[in-house]
């Protein structure tokens, strides 16, 4: 269908700039979106990260795009689930495998393609954005992407992963994994939500582990923790 007059000033049809404005009422993280016109963005960083990664390849070898992608971050609060990603690797029949972060084992096909009745909600434990992240954790930024806000202090990042200060066995992690050319610009980097819980556990997610933020004070074992200071 062809673009209304409006739409060719307000779209780009080659995913030079992909916006991402979770308060916007049509805002939409739907496999159907491409996230390039302003009448539409994405409500997530991670989802429009998957969007910068698809625009970029280019079929056959040493030949994807580099520096194609900017990402615009509207104000407002977006929140990130950096835990650790699921993992690919042969089983003993020589056939390719996805691995939680748990090491279960789970069909890699299924694991990782999109189709419209993909969980993309960032707030829900089961979404599949957070399975494209590092095993170590950590959201991997696509070669050449840029992130760039519009307001240093009222554009914010929240993790929704932040590992346990007080347990010497956890790993530390991150919140972007940066690879070849990226630039970030004019936004900030928070600690979890102050109302919330975050994730504390690399490996457990399950919904036993979820606590009141009430309840839970930030020693505490449990898997999720309060963020409250």
């Amino acid at each position: 269908m062809p673009l209304n007059k409006l739409e060719n000033f307000i779209k780009n049809t080659d995913g030079r700039t992909i916006y991402v404005n979770p308060a916007d009422l049509n805002a939409t993280d739907s496999i159907t979106n491409q996230g390039t016109s302003l009448t539409e963005p994405f409500r997530t960083v991670q989802r429009a990260l998957i969007e910068a990664a698809r625009f970029s390849y280019v079929r056959g070898d040493d030949n994807d795009l580099i520096e194609k992608t900017t990402i615009l971050l509207y104000p407002g609060e977006h929140t990130i689930d950096n835990r650790p990603g699921w993992g690919i690797r042969e089983n003993s029949g020589g056939n390719p495998v996805a691995i939680t972060p748990s090491g279960d084992e789970r069909d890699v096909f299924s694991s990782f393609n999109l189709t419209d009745a993909t969980n993309f909600d960032i707030e829900s434990d089961d979404n599949v954005l957070y399975r494209y992240n590092s095993i170590y954790g950590g959201v991997i930024v696509p070669r050449g992407t840029s992130i760039v806000g519009m307001d240093l202090r009222k554009t914010k990042i929240r993790p929704r992963y932040v590992p346990n200060p007080t347990d010497p066995a956890v790993p530390y992690s991150a919140i972007f994994r940066i690879t070849g050319t990226c630039y970030f610009w004019q936004f900030t980097i928070f600690d979890g939500k102050d109302t919330g819980t975050v994730f504390t556990d690399p490996k457990d997610f399950s919904e036993k582990s979820l606590g009141s933020v009430n309840t839970i004070p930030f020693s505490s074992p449990s898997k999720m923790v309060n963020c409250q200071k």
